[in-house]
């Protein structure tokens, strides 16, 4: 575990010091642009813990074992993009540590970026990344969140300038790599609407009675998620932990009672609420089955925006300062709670000489 506190001390401070030597953002003069020859240290310590690893998380397992099989001549069976990624790295080495190396580059790459394009207090994006558990989650969720990477810093940039024709051909793309990415295509219509609007209520509403009558509904949704139905029948996980999801409910509660201040001064805020609401609501769902929390591997990102720019923005000195210490701390203990009890995590690499 030490290996990961000492990883996140670094990256925060790096990001500290980013934001401190930061230019004028010239999306929103309430944003700033974190200094990118520090960024490119600090991405340089996540990619390589991350890309050096010899274990954590179960898919880091897998994807070796399929890698050296693909080596042996066996046809890989993931989506065709991957597939072609596999085939393309192989040509480079059979070493399968190329390929943990490549998805780590490129997936804490463009969050990393993702955050800093939109960015105010940056290091504690930075933080909320990692006490958040998405950092580790992408040692174990490596297909999907080196989707999820690209969702953020290539499809959100789409919805931010309402080119939905963009969009579309960026989801279809992202699909290529993580079939999962095609739920993404309705997420346009909802992101541009004003939050807390009548349809935001409508649809908050209606996903609710979703949630309370879950079981009861299930059928209904094998019929209307036709040839995806076996992710509700054939995957029985268990529900998602209760302190997850209140977790991923605080930016939400906190745009909720800034709503006005958000709105007046960054209009293109409503995106990440209403992302981080239906952030919330998958992650509701979730509570009656964990297979529902993969699709906040995609939403949750909005979360690392969100947050920070409501206690640097839209708060008074005195509680901005107050709030963002209370985010550290509470954050800090959840991480802690996640990495030691339910997790118990351990982290190892050969060539990093940790064991």
């Amino acid at each position: 575990m030490l290996p990961f506190y000492i990883v996140l001390l670094l990256t925060v401070l790096l990001g500290f010091l980013s934001r401190i030597l930061s230019t004028e953002n010239k999306i929103n003069e309430s944003l700033v642009k974190p200094n990118f020859m520090i960024c490119v240290f600090l991405i340089a310590i996540l990619v390589l813990f991350s890309g050096l690893r010899a274990n954590t998380g179960l898919d880091t397992w897998m994807y070796r074992y399929s890698y050296d099989l693909v080596v042996l001549g066996k046809e890989p069976s993931y989506e065709i993009g991957f597939n072609y990624l596999i085939k393309f790295l192989i040509m480079l080495s059979y070493d399968s540590q190329i390929f943990i190396f490549f998805t780590a580059l490129v997936t804490n790459f463009f969050i990393t970026q993702g955050l800093r394009r939109y960015a105010t207090y940056y290091e504690l994006s930075i933080f909320l990344y990692i006490t958040s558990g998405y950092y580790l989650v992408t040692m174990n969720g490596i297909r999907q969140t080196f989707t999820a990477s690209l969702f953020l810093y290539f499809a959100v940039k789409q919805i931010l300038n309402r080119d939905m024709w963009r969009y579309f051909i960026a989801i279809f793309i992202l699909s290529l790599f993580h079939n999962s990415a095609i739920m993404l295509y309705p997420l346009y219509f909802l992101a541009i609407e004003k939050p807390w609007s009548k349809k935001i209520a409508l649809f908050i509403s209606v996903s609710l009675f979703g949630v309370l009558f879950f079981d009861q509904l299930k059928g209904a949704g094998e019929v209307l998620t036709g040839q995806y139905s076996h992710y509700i029948t054939s995957f029985d996980e268990g529900g998602a932990n209760i302190l997850r999801v209140l977790v991923e409910a605080v930016p939400v509660g906190l745009a909720y009672m800034n709503r006005e201040i958000l709105e007046e001064k960054w209009s293109n805020s409503r995106i990440f609420v209403n992302i981080s609401l239906l952030n919330l609501i998958f992650m509701l769902f979730s509570l009656h089955n964990w297979i529902f929390a993969r699709v906040s591997m995609y939403l949750s990102l909005s979360n690392l925006v969100l947050l920070p720019y409501i206690i640097k923005n839209c708060l008074s000195e005195s509680v901005s300062k107050s709030v963002y210490i209370l985010c550290v701390i509470l954050y800090f203990i959840f991480y802690y709670m996640e990495m030691s009890y339910f997790g118990n995590t351990v982290y190892k690499s050969l060539i990093l000489g940790i064991y």
